[in-house]
Parts: structure tokens; C-alpha cells; sequence
């Protein structure tokens, strides 16, 4: 069995000050921070912020761990795209609003074998999502006038303004570079599919939705990417 705990970079120092009391084990590569031997389990802490429990009781030993890290609730509105780079089928964005302890599990799309089942794992374990696809010959027709970055920061500004509008208080985070979005306080982070858990779970709900959808027209302005 495997569980998986996502970390910001801020907090691995909390990480290696909960867990100093398990074994010490050797790491075995260097994308390995340290790792640790409890109840018949492995943990591994990679340099890029992913906890690794491996073992018959990773489930037990992840809940004691989670317990010793006291990481504080946040409720985040994590935003990401798939498609933008693909040469045919749809562009899809989504949002996903969600407490980052309840989404530790999830990681970038990319790094994710079984994303129907983490589909399953990311609806279940937050509060709302929200999606938009853009078909490819759509967006063809929206290429005309716009960039791909407008696009993408129409639908983040769509989502952050349906949120607010119900109500909700609660950081709204995207994955990548800055966009030049309307809606104020947004929060672009690199690689933030990897460090974000609310981020991590839109990036796995964009990559099914994207996956399951019958469009598989080719995009006629790909080339103007």
C-alpha cells in the first residue's frame, strides 16, 4: 500500500521536526530528502515536497503523521488547465475549491497513473468544482481575436468571480506564470500543480474531464501557439 502527503517547501522544516523521533533509514536517491522506518513502513520525504508512506500499514501510519504535523486547515480555490499545449481535442480549465489537509493525497496530472480513479479521490474530497471546455474548433474561432493566455484568464476571473459571488472567502491559487486576470489577489504559482493540493486536484479534474471527451478535432491554429 502507498499514501501520499503533498507538501509546500515551507513545511518540510515541521516535517523533519514530527517524524525525528521514527528510525532513520538510508535514502537511495537523490531526489530523496530523508527517510524513516515505522511499523513495517517506509517514509520518504523527495526534495520536491511529496511524502511517501509505503507498506501494509501506510493508511495507520499516514493518520499519525498527519496528527504530529498539526498543518492548519486552509480552505483553498485551486485553478488549472490541460490541453493548452495539444495539438487537437479540447482546452479545459478548471477550479476546485478545497481544504488542503482532505487534498494532500492528489498530485499534478501528469505524475498521476490512475486519473479516473483520482478523479473519484478529488470529488469526493472537496467542496465544488467547476469546469469549462473549449472544443477545438471553438477555440479556433476564439484564436482569432484572442491569445491563449486571454482565454485561460477569462475562464480563472469566471471562477474566481462565481466563488466570491457565493460567498466564499478563500485564496484563489493557479497553477503557473501570471496572467493578466481582473479579478484582484489572484495567486500564480510555477509548478503550483506540484506544490498546491487544491491545484493538484483542478489539474486531475481537468486531465479526466479532457480525457473523456469526444472531441478529438485538430486545431488549426496550434501552429500559432
Amino acid at each position: 500500500m502507498q499514501e501520499i502527503i503533498s507538501l509546500r517547501e515551507s513545511e518540510k522544516a515541521k516535517v523533519l521536526k514530527a517524524l525525528e523521533s521514527m528510525e532513520k533509514a538510508q535514502t537511495t536517491s537523490p531526489s530523496e530528502e530523508a527517510r524513516w522506518k515505522t511499523e513495517k513502513c517506509t517514509v520518504t520525504l523527495y526534495r520536491t515536497g511529496k511524502l511517501v508512506v509505503q507498506g501494509n500499514n501506510a493508511e495507520k501510519v499516514r493518520g499519525q503523521i498527519m496528527e504530529k504535523l498539526e498543518l492548519g486547515k486552509e480552505l483553498v480555490l485551486g485553478i488549472d488547465e490541460t490541453g493548452r499545449g495539444e495539438f487537437s481535442g479540447p482546452l479545459v480549465v478548471s477550479g476546485v475549491l478545497g481544504e488542503t489537509n482532505s487534498l494532500r493525497g492528489l498530485r499534478d496530472s501528469k505524475k498521476t497513473k490512475d486519473i479516473s480513479q483520482k478523479y473519484g479521490l478529488a470529488t469526493k474530497n472537496s467542496l465544488a468544482q467547476a469546469s469549462i471546455s473549449f472544443n477545438a474548433l471553438f477555440l479556433d474561432e476564439l484564436r482569432r481575436t484572442m491569445t491563449l493566455d486571454q482565454i485561460q484568464a477569462k475562464a480563472v476571473d469566471s471562477f474566481a468571480s462565481l466563488f466570491k459571488e457565493l460567498g466564499v472567502k478563500a485564496p484563489v491559487r493557479v497553477d503557473g506564470s501570471g496572467l493578466k486576470t481582473k479579478e484582484k489577489g489572484i495567486e500564480f504559482i510555477v509548478k503550483g500543480d506540484d506544490l498546491e493540493p487544491a491545484i493538484s486536484a483542478a489539474s486531475i479534474v481537468s486531465k479526466n474531464l479532457r480525457n473523456i471527451s469526444g472531441d478529438k478535432e485538430q486545431r488549426k491554429s496550434w501552429k500559432k501557439h
